[in-house]
């Protein structure tokens, strides 16, 4: 930035200043907050909670360790914050129909503020970048990690580092955060293009573990337990004694649309 250009923006005063130091990258935009899933979970995560305006990977093994029952409680602290006076909205890509209502309400998740897209595979990609896009969801989770029980049916997860760069193109500069659960197991030729990759894995003890394995500031961390049902803003402990979430039952989930 040049000295005329700069005492032109001082002259137009603090917030022409600020716009202006903006616009030539001499300035970081603030960044949202991050989006807080309790103590015990946020304390293994680098910025202390999932990024907003980002497209994060949660993998597990064949889609299980507590995957779905995470995403649950990213879904209860997105519905915690307000804008404008109501309740944020959340959206769940659901291709194998397997999420349980009466398990998400257990967990605290705000079924008449839950949008289930339920597409055919072949339309599972457009359907979540149109949802995405869209802007009007906090939190858009993807399911793709098929249920034990589907053979023969298998996400390529070769055709999604496109699909991933479309996704975090739709959410730039916005509070959405997009959580895509994947099978840790799968092979892949090329790692997801994402902001951020969690791994999980059940310990010895049946306990969970996380680890950052990719972060696009570099900050990788070793596996860490972690307590999932320790209570969180919105979650009484008296509705999370069980994980009724994990058998990945079908059923009914808030507004279900179907995608062909």
């Amino acid at each position: 930035m040049s000295l005329v250009a700069l005492k032109d923006s001082i002259s137009s005063g603090p917030r022409g200043l600020t716009r202006d130091l903006l616009q030539h990258g001499e300035l970081e935009a603030p960044r949202a907050e991050p989006l807080r899933l309790g103590p015990s979970v946020d304390a293994a995560l680098p910025d202390g909670g999932l990024p907003r305006g980002s497209v994060v990977e949660l993998a597990s093994p064949l889609g299980l360790a507590r995957a779905t029952s995470l995403a649950a409680r990213a879904c209860v602290a997105a519905q915690g914050r307000r804008h404008a006076g109501s309740i944020e909205w959340c959206a769940w890509i659901d291709p194998w129909c397997t999420l349980h209502a009466p398990g998400l309400h257990q967990r605290g998740v705000d079924l008449e503020r839950l949008l289930v897209v339920r597409p055919a595979e072949d339309a599972i990609a457009r359907s979540a970048v149109r949802v995405a896009a869209s802007r009007a969801f906090a939190l858009v989770v993807i399911d793709l990690a098929p249920p034990l029980g589907l053979e023969g049916v298998q996400v390529a997860l070769s055709r999604w580092p496109n699909v991933v760069r479309r996704l975090a193109l739709a959410i730039e500069s916005s509070s959405t955060t997009v959580l895509l659960l994947t099978d840790g197991s799968a092979h892949r030729a090329l790692p997801l293009p994402v902001a951020m990759r969690i791994e999980l894995e059940r310990d010895r003890d049946r306990g969970t573990r996380l680890r950052i394995a990719k972060d696009r500031h570099g900050r990788l961390t070793g596996f860490t337990s972690f307590d999932l049902d320790a209570p969180s803003l919105g979650v009484c402990r008296a509705n999370v004694a069980s994980d009724p979430i994990a058998s990945r039952r079908g059923g009914p989930a808030g507004s279900v649309l179907p995608v062909r």
